[in-house]
């Protein structure tokens, strides 16, 4: 595991999108509680968690490339065959965009899948949110986000603004986790989403 954390340190080292080695090991910290608490194989998780953004799209143009490295590193570490397999479409099957589906057996996925996810939600999800944004010049909100009522400041419409995120994909979250114990977890951090909107928009009031 010390040669794959190395390999993702380096991958990732220059990340200022919120997707850097300190979410990987939050993710890694979250898995491992979820294992305690749901079981599955916690080789083939921790790996899934470490290496998971290592393919990502928004984050490497040839994500082949970057397949073809995972694959190769895992093999270099003596991993068989149907790990490897598993370990790929697990990563494969993580992003927001790929795994909006609840209806999943496996309950490897449904971790890994949990993990990440926390970690886009409360305190540290604005945080992210914020740091991805900044990494692609958006600006938090527009007024065109905004509809000022005679009550308050509320949620228009989308737009490509960081505060868009949050009801594009964040408040969504809560409602996706796929484990027991993430569903809990996910309460929480779902309900400090909702006062940091609250508190926002009665500032710009």
């Amino acid at each position: 595991m010390n040669k794959i954390i190395e390999f993702v340190k380096k991958e990732l080292l220059c990340d200022n999108s919120g997707h850097n080695f300190q979410h990987i090991e939050r993710v890694v910290k979250n898995a491992s509680y979820l294992i305690k608490h749901e079981g599955g194989n916690e080789k083939i998780i921790i790996t899934a968690c470490y290496l998971h953004d290592v393919i990502d799209h928004k984050l490497f143009e040839d994500v082949d490339a970057q397949k073809v490295k995972i694959i190769n590193l895992l093999i270099d570490n003596n991993y068989l065959p149907s790990e490897i397999d598993e370990i790929i479409a697990i990563i494969d099957s993580v992003s927001f965009s790929k795994g909006n589906v609840n209806e999943c057996n496996n309950l490897n996925l449904k971790i890994v899948r949990d993990a990440d996810r926390l970690d886009a939600l409360g305190a540290i999800g604005i945080v992210r949110t914020i740091e991805y944004g900044n990494s692609k010049n958006r600006l938090f909100y527009e007024e065109a986000n905004l509809d000022r009522t005679k009550i308050g400041v509320i949620f228009k419409d989308s737009t490509n603004t960081s505060l868009s995120h949050f009801y594009d994909k964040l408040l969504k979250l809560k409602d996706l986790m796929l484990t027991s114990t993430a569903k809990k977890m996910a309460e929480k951090r779902h309900k400090f989403l909702l006062i940091f909107l609250e508190e926002f928009y009665e500032e710009l009031n």
